[in-house]
């Protein structure tokens, strides 16, 4: 292997969408020499770049934490299942479901009143545009000029647009809506994270610029097991590569970006968490911070299933071989249109499940497919799902090592549904689902098959969703900001109680967001670079 110098400026563990931001704005200045460590290999996949290609690599061994699986879900029926995170350059970023919504005013707000001073809306806006090249142009909203490519969805439909058109006269709403622009409620097709037709992954736009310096280093496939200290300094990492263990110092900071599962475990097997877990487990205690590993949120993602006489659908459109033929080849001539532009969902609405709130509290979402026996496969028939996310879910988790072994599963719990709150919530969403899909026009034929026939009660709405809830892949919160006793990172992004140690990545997210959250991961990454430099330059980065 390639022997590396043993001491660089800047450390980044994590080589996702928040540490290749991370990484690449460091890189920046000439004068910092900046490492770069990633656990998985090179993003080379095709299929991370078709859009729809997100479904064919999501759960793919070879680009994904293959251990990440929560334990028995209680209010789940003891149900437990696998966690799809991204371990390639780009991480999550590279194979998500690519919808682009920044969440509301009112969620900066919570941030803010759960101690993130500084991270309110008009806090953050600047940092949602350094990293956006929009559709929309150059306002007071949004960007040209940064690196990730923002459009609307490219594939309209008439089954689309009935749901949009239905969906508004039932809510009340509007359909001419700006997901992004902090008050979102409304419905219409979504945002998406690509550019001209494919996927805009932080892999293959900002990073692959910056790779270009000579002052940044990208090491994959280097797992990082370990953060050093000297005292109570951090003074690099331990990381594994090619049956080595290597160690690397850091001259000024470490920066840990491996997202809201790995960052805490990275954490408590350096030492960092609760003392008393940290002991069970044989490992010296550095600095105790009960609330590493803790908090974890997520959102939980519940549905209604239909069919339909409609051909605009997944099941139709690429149900068979033939079809999915035509479509790539009309893909990669070009054209990029049609049913593999697209992502998870097509379609969507904000709404309020209750009027007397100041911004909506539920993300309901219009996915043009009817899934088979394992949930992601298409279903033989024509068909698609109403399915909806919580914004700011009260259930919390956690992530705890179950040994001093970097490579052993953590015990990871999220406790969905424990919440009465999150229960009704959703519960009131479902009804608000199933009204609209009975209002669709006549000719699309739209018949529920689940849940089926039921009275829609609460007993039995709830059974339902325990039986057929899934994780939304939101995985945040696990080292959240605050200044509170059990808060681990302080608004700067400090780890508290030692120095030349960040966390920047969705563990710091002290709320979860109303809607998908890669946006405000990499508003989290731009605004922990920006902390960063100003800490070292005393000017303001992104002016």
């Amino acid at each position: 292997m390639t022997h590396l110098p043993r001491q660089f400026d800047y450390i980044v563990a994590g080589g996702g969408s928040a540490g290749s931001i991370v990484a690449s704005r460091l890189s920046e200045n000439p004068k910092n020499q900046v490492l770069l460590l990633e656990a998985g290999p090179e993003d080379r996949s095709p299929w991370s770049r078709i859009p729809l290609g997100f479904g064919l690599i999501l759960f793919n061994d070879k680009y994904i934490w293959q251990d990440y699986k929560t334990s028995a879900e209680p209010g789940l029926q003891g149900r437990s299942f696998q966690l799809p995170a991204g371990k390639l350059v780009g991480g999550s970023g590279a194979i998500n479901g690519l919808i682009h919504v920044r969440g509301t005013k009112d969620d900066y707000r919570a941030w803010v009143a759960a101690g993130a001073e500084g991270w309110g809306w008009d806090d953050v806006l600047p940092f949602h545009k350094k990293y956006e090249n929009s559709y929309r142009g150059d306002t007071d909203l949004h960007s040209t000029k940064g690196p990730i490519g923002i459009e609307k969805a490219r594939w309209k439909t008439p089954l689309a647009d009935a749901y949009i058109d239905t969906a508004a006269r039932v809510l009340g709403t509007g359909t001419d809506v700006n997901f992004n622009s902090g008050s979102p409620e409304g419905s219409g097709y979504w945002d998406v994270a690509t550019h001209n037709g494919v996927r805009s992954s932080t892999s293959q736009t900002i990073l692959k610029d910056a790779r270009k310096r000579s002052n940044l280093t990208v090491l994959t496939e280097a797992f990082v097991t370990k953060v050093n200290f000297v005292g109570k300094r951090a003074s690099g990492v331990t990381y594994r590569k090619d049956g080595e263990v290597l160690t690397v110092t850091a001259a000024k900071e470490t920066i840990l970006s491996t997202g809201a599962l790995r960052t805490p475990q990275l954490l408590q097997l350096s030492g960092i968490g609760s003392a008393d877990l940290l002991k069970e487990h044989g490992i010296e205690v550095v600095h105790e911070l009960k609330g590493v590993g803790e908090h974890l949120m997520d959102h939980i993602q519940v549905g209604r299933v239909f069919t339909t006489s409609s051909e605009d659908t997944f099941n139709a459109r690429v149900g068979d071989k033939i079809s999915q033929g035509l479509n790539g080849i009309k893909y990669l001539a070009g054209n990029r249109s049609g049913p593999l532009t697209i992502g998870a969902s097509l379609a969507g609405s904000y709404l309020k499940t209750d009027n007397e709130l100041e911004e909506p509290n539920l993300q309901l979402h219009f996915l043009p497919f009817m899934p088979g026996e394992k949930g992601w496969d298409l279903a033989d028939k024509s068909g698609f799902r109403l399915a909806m996310y919580e914004g700011r879910p009260q259930s919390r988790g956690h992530v705890r090592i179950t040994s001093a072994d970097p490579t052993a599963p953590a015990d990871i719990t999220f406790n969905h549904l424990s919440s009465e709150k999150d229960q009704q919530v959703l519960m009131k969403g479902m009804r608000i689902a199933k009204d609209i899909a009975a209002a669709m026009p006549a000719e699309f034929d739209v018949q529920e098959i689940e849940p089926g026939p039921l009275e829609d009660s609460d007993e039995d709405l709830l059974d339902y969703m325990r039986k057929s809830a899934n994780t939304g892949f939101h995985y945040a919160g696990t080292a959240r900001i605050g200044t509170d006793e059990l808060a681990v990172v302080d608004p700067q992004l400090r780890v508290r109680g030692v120095e030349g140690l960040r966390v920047v990545d969705a563990s710091v997210m002290p709320v979860e967001m109303t809607g998908n959250i890669h946006p405000t991961v990499l508003m989290i990454a731009e605004r922990g670079a920006d902390l960063i430099q100003r800490d070292r330059t005393g000017a303001l980065a992104a002016a």
